[in-house]
């Protein structure tokens, strides 16, 4: 190959190669570390044109759980950003939401030369905690948690107001005249940090707002959370054989919502004017959505810069003590557009926004 050439991607390795996943994917790590290859945003794996120097006294890690998820994209761009303007180049790599993956990933990240780890880790279940490698190993490395983690690991963590987020997501939902507030459940095993916290800031809001949640509500059967799309369908019969029917839900996020109200629509019920649903991130595939929903807007770039900025101070020595770092975030309420009737010129289309 010549400098300038992509590399074929992992799954073709694998297969030209022989190799496993892990062997493939520690190559590629050892190359980057070397200064050899570099990865391009949404376009692949490139030899360099001129090798770097070598950087393995300033290398850093982003682990997480899908490399090419909208989150994880803005989260990479301010982690890449701040690692470059401190002089750290950074590996990159996607634990496919496996646990056992991601501790292999640490550990050939460490042994290619990373100083410090930013990672996005994978939901764990409540009866992995005990045992979970991020308690046990490697507890003298910087291992910054981004976005969820638990007090079990004892690390540094960068995460977002998840219970002012719900909290203020339900006041906005009461101030446009919304009482019977539901919250989608999740079951209390799955360890949804960000989930849970915002079920915490809704009843919050709702006992500091005089509002009673009906027992119906409370006692929901929790839902599993899994990587495929939830079951709308289903979350929308059980929605409607709440008593009293709500006339809003909070979901978990932007998919979720956007499942539930086609799901609700194809039942005949209007969204929002029967029942509003409202989600969580802003996903950029829900911008053209309707009808529009509520939302939050998390600034998941200035997140990856903060746990950048956390890394450099313990390897600089000027933080020996984990420490728990809190974004807040703003809801972004959003109306749904109405189409008005014109008339078109030739080719055009005979409604607007």
């Amino acid at each position: 190959m010549r400098p300038g050439d992509k590399l074929p991607t992992q799954h073709q390795l694998r297969q030209m190669l022989g190799a496993s996943r892990p062997t493939v994917a520690k190559a590629l790590a050892l190359l980057a570390a070397e200064g050899l290859i570099e990865s391009r945003q949404g376009s692949g794996i490139y030899l360099r044109s001129t090798p770097l120097g070598n950087t393995r006294t300033r290398l850093l890690s982003f682990v997480a759980p899908r490399a090419h998820a909208s989150l994880v994209l803005r989260a990479y761009y301010g982690i890449e950003r701040r690692a470059r303007q401190r002089g750290y180049q950074l590996l990159m790599a996607s634990s496919e939401n496996d646990v056992r993956h991601e501790e292999e990933l640490v550990e050939q990240h460490l042994q290619a030369g990373a100083q410090g780890i930013v990672l996005y880790p994978v939901t764990r279940w409540r009866h992995q905690l005990p045992a979970d490698y991020l308690r046990h190993r490697w507890r003298d490395v910087p291992i910054v948690i981004f976005d969820i983690g638990y007090e079990e690991w004892e690390r540094p963590m960068v995460l977002f107001d998840n219970f002012r987020l719900g909290y203020e997501m339900t006041q906005a939902l009461l101030a446009h005249g919304h009482r019977r507030i539901a919250f989608l459940p999740l079951n209390p095993d799955c360890l949804h940090r960000s989930i849970h916290e915002r079920r915490e800031g809704w009843l919050s809001a709702m006992q500091d707002a005089g509002v009673p949640v009906p027992q119906s509500y409370l006692r929901w059967t929790p839902l599993e959370r899994r990587e495929e799309n939830i079951d709308g369908e289903e979350v929308a019969h059980q929605l409607l054989q709440l008593s009293p029917v709500p006339d809003a839900l909070i979901a978990w996020e932007d998919s979720t919502a956007v499942s539930i109200i086609r799901a609700l629509q194809k039942l005949g019920v209007s969204v929002p004017e029967e029942i509003r649903v409202v989600g969580f991130d802003d996903l950029e595939a829900t911008h053209f959505f309707q009808p529009a929903f509520p939302t939050s807007q998390p600034d998941f770039a200035r997140l990856g810069e903060i746990a950048v900025e956390v890394l450099d101070e313990w390897l600089s020595g000027r933080q020996s003590t984990p420490r728990t770092y809190i974004l807040s975030v703003p809801v972004l309420w959003r109306e749904p557009r109405t189409l008005r009737r014109i008339y078109p010129k030739e080719g055009g289309s005979e409604y607007e926004a």
